[in-house]
Parts: C-alpha cells; sequence; structure tokens
C-alpha cells in the first residue's frame, strides 16, 4: 500500500479553481502590451528606446509563457487526478 490519500473531489475543484484564476491572469496579461515609444527616452537617443521597448515586449511575451505552461500543468494535473480517481475506483470495486 502506498499509503497516498488524495480526496479527488477536492482536489479537483482547487484545481479547477486555479485553472481559473489561470485564465483570468491570462486575459489580464493579453489585455495590456508594453508601450514605450522610442523618442520616450529623449530624442537623441531613439535606437536605445527602440531597444528598451524590444526588451519590455520580450518580458511581457515571457510573462504569457509562463502563464500558458501552468495553465497546461493544472490541465495535465486535473487530467492525473481524474485517472488516478478512476483507477482508485476500480481497484476499490475489486476489493469489495
Amino acid at each position: 500500500m502506498s499509503g497516498i490519500i488524495i480526496d479527488h473531489t477536492q482536489t479537483l475543484t482547487a484545481l479547477a479553481r486555479m485553472r481559473a484564476d489561470t485564465e483570468e491572469q491570462r486575459q489580464r496579461h493579453a489585455s495590456t502590451r508594453p508601450a514605450l515609444p522610442p523618442t520616450a527616452v529623449g530624442r537623441a537617443f531613439t535606437d536605445r528606446g527602440a531597444a528598451i521597448a524590444a526588451m519590455l515586449q520580450q518580458v511581457h511575451e515571457a510573462g504569457a509563457a509562463r502563464i500558458d505552461a501552468l495553465r497546461d500543468t493544472t490541465d495535465a494535473a486535473q487530467a492525473q487526478v481524474r485517472v488516478f480517481g478512476d483507477a482508485d475506483k476500480q481497484f476499490g470495486g475489486e476489493l469489495s
């Protein structure tokens, strides 16, 4: 016996909340984009302003990728808990 005890319903409920929170964060993140005009750092520094704007966009895209990874991980966790729950029911039924 492994000693692992999982309340499938409670775990799936918590994961569903996490998934909903992740989706909310994804929508909020997608609704804004960094906006730095190249001239914002000074007319003589437009090349640096453009470089900073590009870096801010990369940071924004990396944030989106992290949110997507969290969503995918949560989806995978939900699937695994369902598999574990189904196996638990099957094995429990065989022991009855």
